[in-house]
């Protein structure tokens, strides 16, 4: 499935309809995660659906899916990279679903090494809005290269508290991938700026099959010092 068209129409649904999804339904989810790729394939996570969470900004909706790991390096990123893939695929099903970064799993299986909560079913109205409502910064605030088809398909991708906290710097034949650093009192209230960097890089990959391009990521290197960014690594651009 094509999930490009998503990325230019999804919205962040808060209001769902009560009814829960058909077992039949619930099961599609749970193959459609199976199948999508993570961005470090050697870095595990973990997923569990629950029935209730709890925390700020925690919305009411009939399915609630945790997605936990081990505390290792990169899951964080991969929760974002294959949480947003969900995300996508379930607008493509006339779906809705929400990032809940300062939610937790109110049942007795709550664990330390839980990442995020994300929500989903069936909405009230449409899970889609027009590309015009969404309020992001300029393309010129998060790239030099305002024509690069990927970076344009981050520039629309969610983050936690808006921040958008990411930089893509086009070299060479490379995208640069710069993550901000949050600084007090922010860095101490949100720590979910890795899991929003997976979130971007998905938007990325999206668009590089759309657009017939590979889609490669390399962790790590080393580039010019960008102020109040750390350098993540680099990825090829789409031609």
């Amino acid at each position: 499935m094509d999930l490009f068209s998503s990325i230019s129409q999804r919205k962040s649904c808060r209001k769902y309809i009560e009814k829960p999804l058909s077992s039949a339904e619930l099961e599609e989810v749970k193959e459609a995660i199976k199948g999508f790729e993570p961005l470090f394939p050697d870095v595990t996570l973990n997923y569990r659906f629950v029935t209730s969470t709890k925390g700020m900004f925690n919305v009411k909706a009939p399915h609630y899916l945790v997605i936990s790991g081990k505390g290792e390096e990169g899951e964080q990123e991969n929760a974002g990279f294959v949480g947003q893939q969900l995300m996508l695929w379930l607008n493509a099903r006339g779906l809705g679903g929400v990032w809940l970064g300062a939610s937790k799993d109110a049942g007795e299986n709550r664990k330390p090494s839980d990442i995020v909560v994300l929500a989903f079913g069936k909405v009230q109205g449409s899970p889609n809005r027009e590309l015009s409502q969404f309020k992001r910064k300029k393309i010129s605030e998060i790239t030099n290269d305002t024509e690069d088809k990927g970076v344009n398909a981050i520039r629309i991708a969610p983050s936690g508290m808006n921040f958008q906290p990411w930089y893509f710097e086009k070299k060479a034949d490379k995208i640069l991938v710069y993550r901000q650093i949050l600084k007090p009192p922010m860095s101490i209230i949100y720590k979910l700026t890795r899991v929003d960097i997976g979130i971007a890089l998905c938007h990325y990959a999206v668009a590089s099959k759309h657009y017939g391009a590979d889609f490669n990521f390399q962790v790590g290197g080393s580039a010019e010092e960008k102020r109040g960014y750390e350098f993540f690594g680099y990825a090829n651009i789409i031609d």
